[in-house]
């Protein structure tokens, strides 16, 4: 299983983001930091939280646009999913990674020269 750079963005902000917000409380509650500290890392870990779920939103919009391209082009190689919707193959190919764990969409591998093609379940 291959992890691509925005599944890490939106790992990471999860992470992050509920840490500070945890400590930032932490801090605030016991007293063993400054409140004028605390609940500044409180927002700014609910931010991340935030961000994270608005990556989400662009995450699920970019992966309508490579189911919307696969329900009229069945058994579509990952380079001309890139080239329709406009999108690299990496954005594809992550696109295609989680839609295949949502058992949304298979892949059939080709003869040795040819690419895997992808078409919707």
């Amino acid at each position: 299983m291959t992890i691509y750079s925005d599944d890490l963005v939106r790992i990471a902000n999860h992470v992050v983001g509920s840490g500070t917000a945890v400590f930032g409380a932490y801090d605030t509650i016991t007293g063993s930091g400054m409140a004028s500290r605390g609940i500044p890392q409180v927002c700014c870990g609910v931010l991340l939280l935030y961000t994270a779920g608005i990556f989400q939103d662009h995450l699920h919009r970019r992966d309508t646009r490579v189911v919307a391209y696969l329900s009229g082009n069945p058994d579509a190689p990952l380079s001309k999913i890139s080239a329709a919707t406009g999108l690299s193959q990496e954005r594809v190919a992550s696109s295609l990674q989680r839609l295949h764990a949502d058992g949304l969409v298979v892949s059939e591998e080709g003869a040795v020269p040819l690419p895997p093609r992808y078409r919707l379940t």
